[in-house]
């Protein structure tokens, strides 16, 4: 006897059993097999083999080797032979043909030809057919764009969220995709900040793509420009960004400040002060340094294409090998970023971003990789962000005193300090705690060492209604400051670490922030991926890192260890090399005993690290 033609039915059956089953188990196991049945149940073509299970999505080998279990048993209490694998069927029959023209003096059609591999092709509406269209539609090609650039166009070309949502056991976003592009090589991934970019097969897949589901993108006139044949002979021609030059704005801002005819300085003439949206460059054909024209002589930027997009109106140039762009004052809207950590209570977490969007405060609420709050400006054509120099760390009393004993606090400064931001906040909400009585001479004194030393801003706020209060008057203080200010956006793509994060802010704030015309400022992607904790750190950071670890190493008592045993290896050698065990638990208590009092390190401390590192 056989069965019958299609056994999907049975199949649905069997594995609605397993669910109820698995359920009391495990809810994590259940989700699966539940997903597992409900595209089981949507499947169209029928199945007869249980390997036939394995074309269903979220059905591995472990589901379908219990339902191959279910259908034995079936066949063995009905009688029913068990069903034989189409693939090895057909396997045989071609083995078997082969053998045929092999015995007949012949020679098989296949011998010497390797199979012919499949090419990829992204299910449609899929994560990696989402972020195909969404390169493709974003930049311009070599030029490359960030996930937060690729996400922001792809979503309306996938039907998965690309944001992970732990709460509903959504562990995999539509983003999870390009690693299956990265191996495949339809994406290319470069630098630190990661940016991506098509390969010339991966731009080949995704113009058929666009073609075959007749898309049409926002900007298709820009698309059918770029990718005109004539567009492609001027694209192999420059290498680097579209519509870049090497030049020092700078130094035209400076010169263009002293009228040509007069040579009046800006105190004694400021009317006659050039707007930057006013000053244009050109380049010299063979140093690449500019060469300034006087300001009479400076046509209209807008009208030079080498200067300014086709689209966008934005000034790009390069300078130090850093790209950059300049964004005029009206072009760009300023908003406040809120941590989703940052919260009143566990009973009211969007209090902060409630209360400040009912007073008319853009807020929006990310995940940030430092700080709590941070105000951006986002670009209101590219939709590009940028941060600000004002960012702000929020504490109640009580966690600020637990954050001074733990020695979170001068970790949190130091690297806050690495931003390279003009003005922190550190905001401290009263409340009353025995924690905060006890530690108030500690309390004190480090917030004047934040004010005087770290050149931080405190604010101490009665309540969290106080909070919103200020945050609102500072964010309209914000506003103000950046009304007349230009901002010259920072492109860097090859960060080593947090330090040259702060070095090229820095060194672009030197040169071109000295008539106070303009601000220097990093990509926020770029923030939010270098300033991650355990993002881009050095060797000797992770050294000091791991020593704080240590209940009772602080900052300087770590830094004091690091100047005895520079490095892991030499601390561990030295423990190795310690004739006792008694002598190796007091080796760092005997290595700093002449170090000032917040340096040394006690026996008991000294005991511990031993038994951290000396037992290895």
């Amino acid at each position: 006897m056989s069965l019958p033609t299609d056994l999907k039915p049975l199949y649905v059956e069997w594995l609605e059993k397993e669910v109820a089953s698995v359920s009391l188990k495990s809810d994590k196991l259940a989700t699966v097999y539940v997903k597992a049945l409900e595209n089981l149940r949507s499947y169209e073509l029928p199945i007869v083999h249980p390997n036939g299970l394995l074309a269903v999505k979220g059905i591995g080998n472990r589901i379908k080797n219990i339902l191959k279990d279910y259908l034995a048993k079936y066949c063995k209490e009905t009688g029913f032979n068990f069903p034989e694998d189409p693939v090895l069927q057909t396997e045989n029959l071609e083995s078997r043909k082969r053998i045929k023209i092999r015995t007949q003096g012949g020679e098989s059609p296949e011998s010497g030809s390797p199979k012919k591999k499949r090419r990829y092709v992204p299910k449609r509406r899929s994560g990696a057919y989402a972020i195909l269209l969404g390169l493709l539609e974003s930049n311009p090609p070599r030029v490359g764009s960030s996930k937060n650039e690729i996400v922001s166009v792809a979503h309306k070309y996938c039907d998965h969220s690309f944001l992970p949502n732990p709460s509903t056991r959504d562990f995999h976003s539509g983003w999870s995709a390009i690693k299956t592009l990265l191996a495949r090589e339809l994406v290319v991934e470069e630098g630190r900040p990661k940016r991506y970019l098509l390969t010339k097969e991966g731009e080949e897949m995704a113009h058929t793509l666009k073609r075959t589901d007749g898309i049409i993108f926002e900007d298709e006139e820009t698309y059918q420009r770029r990718f005109r044949p004539s567009a492609l002979e001027a694209q192999q021609q420059d290498e680097s960004n579209e519509g870049e030059v090497t030049a020092d704005y700078s130094e035209l801002i400076e010169s263009a400040r002293l009228p040509a005819s007069k040579g009046l300085s800006l105190s004694q003439d400021p009317q006659k002060t050039p707007e930057p949206s006013t000053l244009a460059f050109k380049t010299h054909s063979l140093s690449g340094n500019p060469l300034l024209l006087p300001p009479d002589d400076i046509p209209n930027p807008r009208s030079r294409s080498p200067l300014r997009g086709t689209s966008d109106n934005i000034i790009r140039a390069r300078w130090n090998d850093i790209s950059y762009e300049l964004w005029d004052p009206a072009t760009y809207d300023i908003i406040l970023i809120i941590d989703h950590r940052e919260v009143k209570s566990k009973g009211d977490r969007e209090f902060f971003a409630n209360q400040l969007k009912e007073k008319g405060v853009a807020v929006e609420v990310r995940s940030l990789s430092l700080s709590d709050m941070v105000w951006i400006a986002k670009h209101k054509v590219t939709k590009r962000e940028c941060v600000l120099n004002f960012m702000l760390e929020r504490k109640r009393l009580d966690d600020f005193a637990m954050s001074i004993m733990d020695n979170r606090f001068v970790e949190q400064k130091n690297r806050l300090k690495k931003t390279g931001c003009k003005n922190i906040y550190y905001l401290v909400e009263e409340t009353t705690s025995d924690t905060a009585i006890r530690m108030a001479e500690a309390i004190r004194t480090a917030v004047w060492i934040t004010v005087i030393y770290n050149d931080f801003h405190v604010k101490r706020t009665k309540n969290s209604d106080d909070t919103v209060a200020w945050l609102l008057n500072m964010t309209e203080v914000i506003k103000n400051y950046y009304a007349q200010i230009s901002i010259l956006v920072l492109s860097p793509r090859e960060l080593k670490n947090q330090d040259d994060y702060r070095n090229s802010l820095d060194l672009f704030r030197k040169q071109f922030e000295r008539t106070g015309l303009l601000e220097c400022c990093q990509r926020f992607d770029c923030f939010q991926e270098i300033m991650e904790k355990k993002s881009l750190m050095t060797v000797k950071e992770l050294y000091l890192r791991a020593l704080m670890v240590n209940k009772g190493v602080s900052l300087e008592k770590a830094i004091s260890i690091q100047s005895k045993f520079p490095t892991l290896k030499i601390l561990l050698e030295a423990y190795r090399k310690c004739k006792s065990e008694e002598y190796a638990k007091s080796l760092i208590a005997d290595a700093l005993k002449n170090e000032p009092g917040t340096r040394k390190v006690g026996k008991a401390l000294s005991e511990t690290l031993w038994k951290t590192f000396g037992r290895l």
